[in-house]
């Protein structure tokens, strides 16, 4: 191998072990006002209810607008659901990439407006009572 490569790989390895590591927080570590936590990197973890709840119509509805709720809390304009919540790994919260939009520039692909969410997904207060 030329000395090239080698020298291209051994920066690649001393570079992955010198990056920190993502450590997801335990289950029970949320904060306790808004019961959605920052990972880094624009991740955030929410709290996720089982079941469909007064102002939305399914507990997947509910996911959506929880987490429209938690991306206009930090400032953010489009959201993405990682794939996971709900399943045996994730009861009880998701994690959700946030996004902040300049107007006009184009989202990307998957993402959600919480605008949008909002809207579709969220109960109106004369809904939620039939």
């Amino acid at each position: 191998m030329p000395v090239r490569w080698i020298l291209s790989i051994l920066c690649l390895l001393a570079t992955g072990c010198s990056s920190p590591s993502i450590s997801l927080p335990a289950p029970g570590a949320f904060a306790a006002a808004s019961n959605d936590e920052r990972v880094g990197g624009g991740i955030l973890r929410i709290r996720v209810p089982r079941a469909a709840l007064a102002d939305c119509a399914s507990a997947d509805e509910c996911t959506l607008v929880k987490a429209a709720e938690a991306t206009q809390r930090v400032g953010g304009t489009h959201f993405l659901l990682l794939p996971g919540h709900g399943g045996p790994t994730q009861r009880g919260y998701a994690y959700i990439k946030v996004f902040t939009l300049a107007p006009g520039e184009d989202a990307p692909s998957s993402t959600m407006s919480v605008e949008e969410a909002l809207y579709f997904f969220r109960k109106r207060p004369g809904q939620a009572a039939s």
